[in-house]
């Protein structure tokens, strides 16, 4: 499979933060409970990372950007995905190996979606800044409408808190909730 987004410091930055501890559980359950878009979440705490504030009008340029990847190519393959894994017409022998190809197409067109949002908006390198990354989380959950509970904030705090370690999550999450009536 080719690097869907070859040098594209997000992508790498992406790369790294998912597999922190906590991380791709956390945006999965973003994902599913608010229809949050994990690229998103994550662009949020990269720019964070960088000292960067992303500001309305850049979230609503890369949302028109990314709305038909995400609609055309990244949700019809997770659906496909995770039919596979739950279908019961043949056993999962059978079907894994196709579940695992759907997976790498997913996984790259996630990559390809977060190569359209670098293009529009080329973060510059910077101080990092857990204020920014919380401002932006609160930014985005503001512009995707997401009404987010105790559980979510935990769920962001993860993110954030592994996005720029050493943070521990309670202060990523006290940085949230500071952020989040400023974002309202």
């Amino acid at each position: 499979m080719a690097d869907p987004a070859p040098d594209n410091p997000f992508w790498d930055f992406t790369l790294a933060v998912y597999r922190g501890e906590g991380v791709s559980q956390a945006c999965i359950e973003l994902q599913d409970r608010l229809g949050l878009d994990v690229n998103f979440l994550l662009l949020a705490v990269f720019a964070g990372s960088r000292g960067f504030a992303i500001a309305a009008p850049q979230w609503e340029r890369l949302e028109a950007l990314a709305r038909p990847w995400r609609e055309n190519v990244i949700h019809p393959l997770r659906g496909v995905r995770r039919w596979l894994k739950t279908q019961m017409a043949l056993p999962a022998p059978v079907i894994d190996p196709m579940r695992r190809a759907v997976l790498a197409q997913e996984i790259e067109s996630e990559g390809m979606q977060q190569r359209l949002m670098w293009t529009a908006l080329a973060i510059p390198a910077g101080e990092p800044s857990l204020q920014r990354g919380a401002g932006n989380l609160a930014a985005y959950c503001g512009f995707a409408k997401a009404r987010l509970s105790a559980e979510d904030l935990d769920a962001l705090g993860t993110v954030l808190s592994q996005a720029l370690a050493p943070t521990t999550r309670e202060i990523a999450r006290a940085a949230l909730a500071e952020a989040i009536p400023a974002a309202g």
